[in-house]
């Protein structure tokens, strides 16, 4: 498994001659490093003394936020490999011989479910990236201010990771034979860019704000 590999191992398999593993696992584990850092800024600010200060509410605020990150963290981390072997499923189909009308059916059928497999697993990740805004906002607000610029970068991250898995959503949409089903995931998408880009640019400005003054 890729999660496996060691940094430099994962980043010399990138940089290789082989397609995996592309921008699709690479997007999740942008996501991944954007959520870890959100997830070291909520470690770097519970149970500090400025932290006991806050009032029982924010303080299970808190609480909850790192809770979310830690779920998000491990799925994000599952779709580092689950991306490559969606990819890696297309190729097999694509091997498949169209020599007889029996096998053009099976090819035809099996392609079909790994191409909608394929759009699938990047939609999730931008789905899941969206929820780790919340959390990463709240940290922001309310984490170590020798940290929060880390939860800024950390929404960067997770915002690139959201451009990165709707490229992957979308090369795969026009091999899509069910229109409807690929037309769906493309407008979920696009509202999920211009949703998210937003809270993005709030994230990093707030921060930048507190560190400026």
């Amino acid at each position: 498994m890729l999660i496996d590999d060691s940094l430099k191992e994962y980043i010399e398999k990138v940089a290789s001659s082989s397609p995996t593993p592309g921008g699709g696992s690479v997007s999740a584990l942008s996501a991944s490093l954007g959520i870890a850092l959100s997830t070291m800024v909520y470690n770097l600010t519970i149970g500090r003394k400025f932290y006991e200060e806050y009032t029982d509410d924010i303080k299970e605020e808190i609480q909850q936020g790192l809770s979310i990150c830690n779920r998000l963290l491990a799925e994000y981390v599952k779709l580092i490999d689950e991306d490559t072997v969606a990819y890696d499923e297309v190729m097999k189909a694509l091997k498949i011989p169209k020599d007889t009308e029996e096998n053009k059916k099976i090819r035809s059928e099996t392609l079909q479910k790994a191409y909608i497999n394929a759009m699938d697993v990047p939609l999730k990740l931008a789905r899941l990236c969206g929820e780790a805004f919340t959390p990463t906002m709240l940290i922001a607000e309310y984490g170590n201010p020798n940290a929060i610029s880390d939860a800024a970068v950390g929404a960067i991250l997770l915002y690139a990771a959201i451009e990165g898995a709707v490229l992957n959503v979308k090369v795969n949409i026009p091999y899509i034979k069910d229109r409807e089903i690929a037309e769906k995931a493309n407008k979920e998408c696009d509202e999920i860019l211009g949703k998210y880009k937003n809270i993005r640019d709030e994230i990093v400005n707030k921060v930048l704000n507190k560190i400026s003054t």
